[in-house]
């Protein structure tokens, strides 16, 4: 009686003991820091900037960047090619986590990828900002405005609004007037400036914004970019003529 009655006590112990041990083994993704890692094509290197910070100093071929939430970002890919190519998109890193930039019929983008088997050039961790400046509200502890940083653009969650709120406009006439107060109050990068001219519904719209926009603008040497928002061959080059002082 003794000796089944200790054997039915260590079988209890030994089932108790497996429970816990499977309770404290949690999802080893939820709630934890994760990686973005992209990937370049054959001998394309790239700058990568995460909400608008430059990670890389240096041009690479492929990154791993770690400490990430699991939320959107806003990831952003200069090309070190002569027209310095640029695109950005949200990301989700819930849903992917390895990207590959990819070019067709000129433009990049980058596509998701399920291969594990990646050795990146460089592995770092996410910068959040420069030269220890807190640049999410767009003012230091003093209070003072700070001055945009060489690439920086309007804060990605700032411009979103903005352009929520020009795009809501029902006239052209009135999206117009929101988009010039929208420049001239803030730092917009040529891209950002692209994305707000294609809101207009006619072109000759487009163009003037375009037109006002380029002395705000923080990379005017990509003033390139903006053409993407046209159709037609004579906006390009009037706003050409414009930027380069014919």
């Amino acid at each position: 009686m003794k000796k089944a009655l200790t054997f039915l006590l260590l079988l209890l112990s030994f089932n108790a003991m497996a429970q816990s041990v499977v309770q404290v083994h949690p999802n080893p993704n939820n709630g934890h820091p994760t990686s973005l890692t992209i990937i370049g094509e054959l001998n394309q290197n790239f700058w990568l900037f995460i909400d608008d910070v430059l990670q890389n100093e240096d041009p690479v071929n492929s990154i791993q960047v770690n400490g990430f939430e699991m939320k959107d970002y806003y990831v952003r890919v200069e090309i070190d090619n002569q027209l310095h190519n640029c695109f950005g998109q949200y990301v989700n890193l819930s849903r992917s986590r390895i990207f590959e930039i990819e070019r067709e019929d000129g433009f990049y983008g980058m596509e998701a990828e399920n291969t594990t088997h990646v050795r990146p050039q460089l592995t770092m961790n996410l910068i959040v900002s420069n030269n220890n400046q807190d640049y999410g509200n767009g003012f230091p502890q003093n209070g003072n405005p700070l001055p945009p940083l060489p690439g920086m653009g309007m804060n990605p969650h700032e411009f979103g609004e903005a352009k929520a709120m020009i795009e809501n406009e029902t006239f052209d006439s009135s999206r117009l007037t929101l988009a010039k107060q929208v420049v001239a109050g803030n730092h917009l990068s040529a891209s950002q400036i692209t994305e707000i001219c294609q809101l207009f519904s006619f072109e000759s719209n487009a163009l003037e914004l375009a037109k006002y926009a380029y002395p705000y603008c923080i990379d005017p040497n990509k003033y390139y970019l903006v053409n993407q928002a046209f159709k037609h061959d004579s906006s390009k080059r009037e706003l050409d003529e414009l930027i380069s002082g014919r």
